[in-house]
């Protein structure tokens, strides 16, 4: 039977503190003494030739790139020997490609270090590269030292060790992203979602009020930055891995439940919504909770799970609406399982539906205070598209999402009678785990499947789907294959550990590039889409101190998109940027929240910076008739790490009028 169960988070703890003590006693002893010597060395080595490469005229992200690469070699060839030492099999191509990965890997970290030293503690270069040369070291010699314990010939405990390379995996991968979140600049959703916390309301047109009300709270505490905004998201992942953990292990055991963990921190879904700041943090951590609340009630038959299940439904719908998904599932289950259909005769599911609906209240409140705008926009609004096939795009998110190791194994999982075992013979308990399993996930993908048909879908909506099945995929990274789809399971358990390698070399890589650039390797065009708008920001503040001197009154600035350019503008020119940024429903074009925030009629006689993407946008008959002059359109080249990425257009308008009137002005 699977283990006995305790609260997620007592169970992560419990974990945690069997990894610290594998770990001390691994990494301890005489035998990795050279080892330590060699992070000495590659310490010294690092920071003198980063100061020598800066002396030299060379930038601190081109010197610390190469003093790294300096030093890593130095450290590495001291490893190889000890490593040699321990097992002098042949297996080079092995062990070179794990030091390679350990050296890209802190690298790749220790960038983030640096960048923080530099960017938002204001360190000179000499200084900052004193932690990141540190923290590069420690990583480096944990690698290092993991390398030479696990080629030792004295050391048989091979369950310790992958426990250890695990843990070690999930904790990068969580310590990645906590350097890097303040980091990067907020991309256009995150922006948009802050100006919803300094707008706070009971809902709002797009999206239901939870990610408001958590920005909100981050940012009273760590203030208006990027690590305020995205502090809750990195949050709310936590609680998405603990019960995902905890789920895991009353469906499997304690092995699995670890194994699932590693995926919810390596799977490009979850390692996003653990960076950035959008309703899919919450709702994930909504979505793990109910799952792992209704399968102790369905599975085991625990009358109190149903409360933690409609308070984590009720959240999830102050997140998103689409967790309402999950309950066609749970009556699914309940219609088809001998023994969760008891609870159709009992008073906690229906007792649950009401605390959902108790913490859905705000929603119903707002919407009904604006002729339910929300409940619309999401329903009819989105049937009315034009009609477009997307099944492929539904298929392309997947492959993304969980990679394409992970998507053939989520399938592989769903598909297989033997991929939902228990360690309790009995069939009984291995059919109800699978049905378990296959209904909260086929049925909400079922749903997108068939919108996708006649519909756009967009590349996030499927994630928290797959949240069912990544146990019964981590429980396959560990079983043998059946005898009908031996080889095929056999190949991905094979795939893992380089596609998590991969992954984890391509997010560090990523965030590198964003933050600090990469030598020799130009931005693209969409790189506009996400960086510069600090640039652009600066810019547009010196166009309104200008007008302010002349007319003595402050601009209204308008983004002349949906809602990118205003919700930037607004972020960046805080603190009273969310006060004096509208957007172009002014000009009668969609821009979602913004036509509440900044209602046409208030806005008459005022003077306005209009700042657009393309020129056309600024000369347009309904931005001409609107004002009583205008001035010319002016180009606003935006730099980002010290090369242009976009040129946007500016143009000054003067008495506007929410009327459309005959006539140009002169």
């Amino acid at each position: 039977m699977p283990e006995r169960s305790t609260g997620p988070f007592a169970a992560a703890g419990l974990y945690l503190r069997r990894v610290t003590g594998t770990s001390l006693r691994l990494f301890r002893g005489r035998d990795l003494l050279w080892l330590r010597w060699a992070a000495l060395v590659q310490l010294i080595i690092d920071v003198a030739a980063f100061h020598v490469f800066l002396l030299d005229g060379k930038s601190a992200n081109a010197s610390h790139l190469a003093s790294f690469a300096i030093a890593f070699l130095a450290s590495s060839a001291i490893a190889w020997q000890s490593i040699r030492q321990k097992d002098p099999r042949p297996h080079h191509l092995e062990t070179a490609s794990a030091l390679v990965f350990d050296g890209l890997a802190a690298v790749l970290f220790r960038a983030g270090v640096l960048a923080l030293a530099l960017r938002m503690w204001n360190w000179p270069p000499s200084a900052a590269i004193l932690p990141a040369a540190i923290v590069a070291a420690v990583i480096v010699h944990l690698g290092q030292a993991y390398l030479t314990v696990a080629e030792s010939q004295s050391l048989s405990n091979q369950r310790n060790r992958r426990r250890l390379l695990i843990a070690g995996i999930i904790a990068y991968l969580v310590l990645l992203r906590l350097v890097y979140l303040g980091l990067p600049e907020l991309i256009p959703e995150e922006a948009y979602y802050w100006n919803y916390a300094q707008h706070l309301d009971w809902g709002y047109l797009d999206h239901p009020p939870l990610v408001a009300w958590v920005i909100a709270l981050g940012t009273a505490v760590w203030g208006s930055s990027e690590f305020g905004v995205r502090i809750g998201a990195f949050c709310f992942w936590l609680v998405t891995a603990a019960f995902a953990f905890a789920l895991a292990r009353d469906l499997y055991d304690r092995t699995t439940a670890v194994r699932t963990v590693l995926l919810v921190s390596a799977l490009p879904f979850f390692f996003g919504i653990g960076l950035v700041a959008t309703p899919d943090a919450t709702l994930t951590a909504a979505w793990a909770g109910a799952l792992y609340f209704l399968g102790r009630a369905l599975l085991k038959g625990k009358a109190g799970a149903w409360i933690g299940a409609g308070i984590c439904l009720g959240l999830g719908l102050l997140s998103k609406y689409t967790i309402a998904l999950l309950i066609p599932g749970a009556g699914l289950l309940m219609l088809l399982d001998a023994e969760a259909r008891r609870w159709w005769r009992r008073p906690q599911p229906y007792l649950a539906l009401a605390l959902t609906a108790v913490l859905f209240l705000p929603v119903i409140y707002w919407n009904s205070q604006h002729a339910w705008a929300s409940f619309l926009f999401q329903t009819a609004g989105r049937l009315r598209e034009t009609a477009h096939f997307s099944v492929h795009e539904l298929v392309g998110a997947a492959l993304f999402l969980l990679t394409p190791t992970g998507l053939v194994a989520a399938i592989l999982a769903l598909g297989s009678r033997d991929s939902v075992p228990s360690s309790d013979p009995g069939h009984t308990v291995r059919a109800r785990q699978r049905r378990f399993v296959l209904l909260f996930t086929i049925v909400p993908l079922t749903v997108f499947v068939i919108f996708s048909l006649r519909h756009h879908t967009k590349l996030n909506w499927t994630g928290p789907t797959w949240l069912a099945v990544l146990p019964a995929v981590a429980w396959m990274m560990t079983q043998s294959a059946t005898p009908l789809n031996g080889r095929v399971i056999a190949f991905v358990r094979r795939l893992w550990m380089p596609t998590i390698m991969t992954v984890v070399v391509l997010y560090g890589a990523l965030l590198h590039y964003l933050v600090l650039g990469l030598p020799g390797i130009p931005y693209p065009a969409l790189i506009a889409d996400i960086a510069g708008w600090k640039d652009l920001q600066r810019q547009i503040a010196a166009v309104e101190n200008q007008i302010a001197e002349r007319t003595n009154q402050r601009p209204l600035v308008v983004g002349m998109d949906r809602y990118n350019i205003a919700s930037e503008l607004a972020f960046y020119g805080y603190p009273d940027g969310s006060r004096r940024t509208a957007g172009r429903h002014l000009f009668g074009e969609a821009s979602l929240m913004y036509r509440y925030w900044f209602p046409e009629p208030e806005q008459d006689g005022k003077t306005m910076a209009l700042v657009a993407r393309q020129e056309g946008q600024l000369i347009s008959s309904e931005v001409v008739s609107r004002f009583d002059s205008l001035g010319t359109v002016t180009k606003v080249p935006v730099r980002w790490n010290g090369r242009v990425v976009r040129t946007y257009y500016c143009r000054v308008g003067l008495g506007y009028r929410s009327r459309v009137t005959n006539g140009a002005p002169p």
